[in-house]
């Protein structure tokens, strides 16, 4: 199959419906997630006036802690982060663990809200997989940032800690 290399028109391409509507969201860091073995930062995203339920929060970080202290995730390094992010009809909990030194492996669970079910994890086994939204993207470039500065730092308790 040869490479098309003509300039494309693109009239075809990206066209999102109409009635999508986008929105701003926020991104907030909260207190961290101290387990025996490990700490996850702690991020909620949520739309701008409608904060996260203390319930969910507390759902959603047992969630976490069940799968992290339970032996059937190793969370590698121990320095990690998880957000929950409330969209319209679910929300999602990612657990994002450094692993290999500098690679971001993620576990992702979702909940659907109408039901109030329990967050359940993603299945990764089809040939597509979801990543993030681009709201959840700001907490993921956030702790790229500050997992580069660690690595380049002495690594050292107060490295740690910034």
């Amino acid at each position: 199959m040869a490479l098309d290399t003509r300039t494309p028109t693109l009239d075809h391409l990206g066209n999102i419906p109409p009635t999508y509507v986008h929105e701003w969201r926020v991104a907030k860091a909260g207190e961290p997630i101290i387990l025996p073995q490990t700490i996850f930062k702690w991020y909620h995203v949520h739309r701008e006036g409608t904060p996260i339920s203390a319930a969910l929060d507390t759902e959603a970080q047992s969630t976490l802690a069940g799968a992290a202290t339970c032996g059937e995730w190793t969370p590698e390094y121990g320095l990690n982060f998880a957000l929950l992010h409330v969209s319209t009809a679910h929300a999602f909990l990612i657990a994002g663990v450094w692993r290999g030194h500098q690679e971001l492996w993620t576990r992702l669970y979702y909940k659907e809200l109408a039901s109030d079910g329990p967050f359940t994890r993603t299945d990764l086994s089809g040939e597509d997989a979801p990543a993030a939204c681009v709201w959840e993207f700001a907490v993921i470039c956030h702790e790229r940032m500050a997992r580069h500065r660690y690595l380049f730092s002495q690594r050292a308790e107060a490295d740690k800690r910034a």
